[in-house]
């Protein structure tokens, strides 16, 4: 039985264990559209192959392009076709000569005369993302594609721009797609602002995130392991680097490339979980000394590889032993913080200098107590983690304003409810002669009833307060070192619940009932950090917001009512458990279509350097860690494109944008239709009257989203349109837009905005009513809900 979170360690030690691994992957697999006749003879034999060599991989802006390239196949080419959005055909004109292939490949038919071109008048193609494939078929008729190509009308960026313009440009209406990466220096992550810096817009950017390891690179023992932000990352532990960036380094790749960075200051677990260099890694020399790590429930303190044979890791990946989080460790404590801060000085310089550059600071991914042990052994019984314990039950020590030398004030964490030792004897059912006696269960049966004593929801209450007030700490330092809180963000993993072995869902609030397996003391209470925002991470069901709650609400408005700021650190909509398959298209459109519509500040896919999508048949492959080349990375295009100049805060349903067919949860009652197309949402309605309903959990007032705008075009003047509201807990319906004609409404770009009156709070559900004299049809290409003017 495997605990829900420690299914990160795969990717964490694909990621940043072998980044090496990941850029050979990179360079051995390239996509068709990038070789060249010389590389073309090292691909294994298929139908088809070749190469696109024009256009160049970045986005197409003009509306007459011209696309070259070479085709080859054993049983010669039939025909080269360019297929415009899975429907329209153009065919190419083909035995155009190419010498240079005709040396390559001496030995395939048609070798000298395998070229091709075709030019596509692109001009009429509506304002949205578009798919150009090159095909060729050969004369048994198998198609290979050759390449794709991403092609938005030139003013794509005009759809919203002249509505945020009018309406003013506000603060944090700015939407980030931060992709994870690293080796900045030698890598090719500079490739992304030749690819991406077409998409950018005044409410959309991109840019990259990249974890610095702040308690690893150091300047070492002899100088008592003082970060360094000019790490030298040729240093090696055995053929691996010990960290592949420097911050300094880092900061300089961002102001040459002009690309935002968001840094992850990273000193937990997986910032040590390469191997063991104490002479760089103050996390590897503090690990020497027991009283500083996270004790079993035997009072042991495993070897650092204990786990190297864990199924899936990487070369022996050090997860068995971790720096316990009791604020008594003071030694853990001070280290940390004089090291994050100084990080986080030098990161203020630049912020100051270069504010455009500067997307934020993550901190510590995945702070668990100790969970990677599936349920074999429990944690934390670390003597000064129990002596914690004892003081949070009966409410002394830090919890009474007189905390020790070095330990901090912890009074304003103190329980509502603190323990006198003989209500700790009945709770407990132990005989405790002391305070000091006190320790909670060390026995666990792994089952439903797991954790479900009144005692041992004491001590998994506990261990999630000790993960709470971590990232409390770590947040407040930052925010002492000079960082915006509003820029500072934590890093917590929550896994979709796993329904075979039917895992309860995480926990909400650190008071939560306890769970049927190690929660290793997360919840998303305990992840707020109390000086920044709420930073998750997420893969596979997950990021797809279909996980189960505690309540019956979605997991993204979990997040959302927890801090309305919240962000997704780390993410991929491909699942842990099966690592060989990349997530289709739909998974990727309604997963950003509900992290947008949910109102997370940013995004952060995994990953850049990680091997494309096109090499997921060759050994090694992991879903999770591929991002380019996949068709979460087309959904993200596709979502720069539509959200184009759009704030941040709007709600908007692009019924699958014309890449897949998504009813975005519309519903339509009675004679009344709403049928996903590729074309968007295609509402029959019946003469008279008809309604269709929005999904639910909109979260919304009246103050903050004051217009819904449809886009459809020609829509029948004769249909009349309202607008309803219904607000959360009530089943009454009240009017936010009375009847009108479409016409009333129409302000240009095929789009119809209707005011919303009246000042109504916490809306649940819109619906718009319309009235026919006749039936009628309406395609909608998409539905916004739009920010008042100030918000």
């Amino acid at each position: 039985m495997m605990f829900i979170q420690t299914r990160m360690w795969w990717y964490r030690t694909a990621v940043l264990l072998a980044a090496s691994w990941a850029s050979l992957m990179c360079s051995a697999a390239t996509d068709a559209q990038h070789r060249t006749p010389s590389d073309a003879k090292n691909v294994a034999t298929a139908p088809s192959f070749g190469n696109v060599d024009k256009p160049d991989p970045s986005l197409i802006r003009h509306s007459s392009v011209a696309f070259n390239g070479w085709a080859l196949s054993r049983d010669g080419i039939d025909r080269v076709e360019l297929i415009i959005d899975g429907k329209l055909r153009i065919p190419a004109k083909i035995g155009i000569a190419r010498p240079d292939v005709a040396i390559v490949h001496a030995d395939y038919p048609g070798n000298d005369r395998s070229g091709f071109e075709v030019v596509a008048d692109l001009e009429k193609l509506s304002y949205g993302y578009h798919e150009l494939a090159v095909v060729a078929v050969n004369k048994v008729g198998v198609e290979s594609v050759l390449g794709k190509r991403t092609y938005v009308h030139p003013q794509f960026d005009r759809v919203w721009y002249d509505l945020l313009t009018k309406r003013g440009h506000r603060p944090n209406e700015t939407f980030y797609y931060a992709f994870a990466t690293s080796n900045v220096a030698e890598g090719d992550a500079g490739l992304m602002a030749q690819q991406y810096g077409p998409y950018v817009s005044e409410t959309v950017k991109v840019g990259v995130r990249v974890p610095i390891l702040y308690m690893r690179t150091t300047q070492g023992r002899e100088h008592d392991w003082i970060f360094d932000p000019d790490w030298d990352t040729s240093r090696r532990c055995g053929e691996r680097r010990i960290a592949e960036d420097s911050l300094n380094g880092l900061l300089k790749w961002s102001v040459d490339n002009q690309v935002p960075v968001l840094i992850t200051l990273n000193g937990g677990i997986w910032a040590d979980s390469a191997c063991g260099v104490p002479d760089w890694d103050i996390t590897d020399y503090l690990e020497q000394d027991a009283a500083n790590c996270q004790w079993n429930e035997h009072d042991e303190v495993m070897a650092d590889d204990y786990l190297r044979n864990l199924p899936g890791s990487v070369d022996a990946p050090e997860l068995a032993r971790a720096l316990t989080l009791n604020v008594h460790a003071t030694n853990v404590r001070s280290y940390k913080k004089r090291n994050l801060q100084q990080a986080a000085r030098t990161i203020k310089l630049f912020a100051d200098r270069h504010p455009h550059l500067f997307i934020g600071i993550s901190l510590d991914p995945d702070v668990y107590i100790n969970p990677f042990f599936e349920g074999t052994q429990w944690y934390d019984y670390n003597p000064s983690t129990l002596s914690q314990f004892r003081q949070w039950l009966s409410g002394t020590g830090p919890y009474a304003k007189v905390p020790a030398s070095g330990v901090p004030d912890l009074s304003l964490y103190r329980r509502k409810t603190t323990y006198t030792l003989e209500a700790i004897r009945a709770i407990s059912l132990k005989r405790f002669d002391s305070w000091d006696e006190v320790s909670p269960p060390r026995a666990f049966h792994v089952s439903r009833l797991l954790l479900k004593t009144t005692w041992a929801t004491l001590w998994e209450q506990f261990r999630r307060h000790l993960v709470k007030v971590h990232y409390d700490e770590l947040s407040q330092w930052v925010t002492e070192a000079g960082i915006d809180r509003d820029r500072i963000y934590s890093s917590q993993g929550f896994g979709a619940p796993d329904e075979i072995i039917n895992f309860e869902p995480f926990a909400i609030r650190i008071d939560s009932p306890p769970k049927s397996y190690d929660t290793g003391g997360a919840s998303v209470e305990g992840a707020v950090p109390s000086h920044g925002h709420l930073g998750v991470i997420l893969y596979g069901d997950g990021a797809i917001n279909v996980a189960r709650m505690e309540t019956k609400q979605s997991m993204f408005r979990t997040f959302r009512q927890a801090d309305p700021d919240w962000a997704l650190i780390e993410y991929n909509t491909a699942d842990l458990k099966t690592p060989r398959i990349v997530a289709d298209l739909s998974r990727g459109y309604r997963s950003l279509r509900d992290v947008t519509n949910f109102g997370a500040r940013l995004v952060s896919p995994m990953a850049w350097n990680g091997p494309p999508g096109s090499s997921s048949a060759l050994p090694g492959f992991a879903s999770y860690t591929s991002f380019r080349l996949t068709p979460l990375e087309t959904a993200v295009q596709a979502m720069l494109v539509n959200r184009a100049n759009l704030p941040r805060q709007a709600r908007m349903w692009g019924f699958g944008f014309g890449l897949t067919e998504d009813s975005d949860g519309w519903t339509a009652t009675g004679n009344a239709r709403a049928t996903p197309t590729t074309k968007g949402l295609l509402l029959s309605l019946p003469r008279g009257r008809a309604s269709v309903y929005s999904p639910l959990e909109l979260d919304f007032s009246t103050e903050a989203l004051d217009a819904l705008i449809v886009r459809t075009q020609h829509p029948d003047p004769s249909l009349r349109v309202s607008i309803d509201g219904r607000e959360r807990g009530s089943l009454r319906w009240k009017t936010l837009t009375a009847e009108t004609t479409w016409q009333d409404r129409n302000w240009g770009n095929n789009s119809y905005l209707f005011p919303l009156g009246r000042s109504l709070r916490e809306i649940e559900q819109v619906r718009l009513n319309f009235n026919s004299t006749k039936a009628n049809s309406v395609g909608i290409e998409s539905i916004v809900l739009y920010p008042s003017p100030g918000i």
